[in-house]
């Protein structure tokens, strides 16, 4: 029996990894004279942000604890964070594996990072997660522009569509 709520959530799993990849492929575009300035700094430090909100994301929905996050955004290497990207996609594409449809609604209490308790179901969760890095990414497409680079299309129809 197919599941279409996962099979979507595979499916833009399969998106963020290309749109990651995209993305990196734009910081490496900005000419050197701009890599010391404060728009291309804080343009590197937005992919891994998106690794640590959704390596904590999930540790939430798998019930695990995990440590304190003291740096939100990092100035982690290029080879970090596509490591770091590679391990969590495949991590998230464990998890995913694991639930069926069923599953989307459950209620998942976790604690936020302020130590708040709170009440979202799965599915709202990795809609967030998503949205998230949706949200850093085009942050990330218009600081490479302004650092003299090329923008990423990282749209997801750009990823989903077929040239005719």
């Amino acid at each position: 029996m197919s599941n279409p709520g996962i099979a979507r959530f595979k499916r833009q799993l399969a998106a963020e990894s290309w749109a990651n990849d995209l993305a990196l492929r734009s910081l490496s575009s900005v000419p050197d004279q701009f890599r010391h300035s404060g728009a291309y700094q804080r343009a590197v430090q937005l992919l891994p942000h998106n690794q640590l909100a959704r390596g904590l994301w999930l540790a939430r929905l798998r019930g695990e604890s995990h440590g304190t996050i003291a740096d939100w955004f990092p100035a982690w290497t290029e080879a970090q964070t596509r490591a770091e990207c590679a391990r969590l996609d495949a991590a998230w594409g464990a998890y995913l594996d694991s639930l069926t449809d069923a599953d989307l609604p459950r209620p998942c209490r976790y604690a936020s990072t302020e130590g708040k308790a709170y009440e979202s179901v799965v599915e709202d969760i990795i809609i967030h997660v998503f949205n998230h890095s949706t949200y850093h990414r085009g942050q990330l497409a218009r600081l490479v522009t302004e650092c003299g680079g090329d923008r990423a299309g990282t749209d997801y129809i750009a990823h989903s569509r077929r040239v005719l």
